[in-house]
């Protein structure tokens, strides 16, 4: 018999859910496949349409809306608001797990060269190393840069990709994606998926 888990992604912006949401599917398919004593039936994130930029009241009704239909919500915040993201967790009905990169999103999306590979000419070589990453005081910049040198003009047209393709073992050795996988998976132990 499987236990069916649905997932839910409130998230600040609407490129950040294209990010996140194949990489919070890849992490708990890879976690549950490999830890997990029963088959789980993994949904797919089912991600909020209202995001910040939409108002606080929105934002905090739609998160609260996942709530009543998820097992597990992450709301995702940028450093500066992690504690409006954390103030959540009292108003959901369901375990809520914080998402919070260093600075932005796209410190993340700077975590594997290979990630690039299928964006001719994008120039990883600008690519701080892993250990680096989070001292990297403009992360979107960066991205506009290494994307630039391929003609790209609009690096959100790529965020899915790159969360698509993004090695779960470099994100893994980002300080903030560790944090945010441990407390994970002790949200899904509680939920007793692990």
């Amino acid at each position: 018999m499987s236990r069916p888990l649905e997932p839910g992604l409130v998230a600040e912006g609407v490129s950040d859910v294209d990010f996140l949401v194949p990489v919070i599917d890849r992490f708990l398919n890879r976690l549950l496949t490999a830890r997990s004593g029963t088959f789980v039936d993994l949904r797919p994130t089912l991600a909020s349409e209202c995001v910040k930029k939409h108002g606080k009241e929105r934002f905090v009704e739609a998160a609260r809306s996942l709530g009543q239909v998820c097992d597990l919500v992450f709301v995702h915040a940028d450093h500066h608001e992690r504690r409006e993201a954390e103030a959540l967790r009292e108003l959901l009905a369901c375990p809520t797990v914080v998402l919070v990169p260093k600075r932005e999103t796209e410190t993340w999306m700077l975590a594997d060269p290979r990630a690039f590979r299928g964006i001719r000419g994008a120039d990883v070589s600008l690519l701080p190393k892993v250990a680096d990453l989070e001292r990297e005081p403009a992360p979107k910049i960066l991205l506009a840069r290494v994307l630039r040198a391929a003609g790209v003009r609009r690096p959100t047209d790529y965020f899915e990709m790159l969360g698509d393709e993004i090695d779960l073992a470099a994100l893994n050795r980002v300080p903030a994606f560790a944090r945010w996988a441990a407390e994970t998976e002790r949200a899904l132990k509680g939920l007793k998926y692990l």
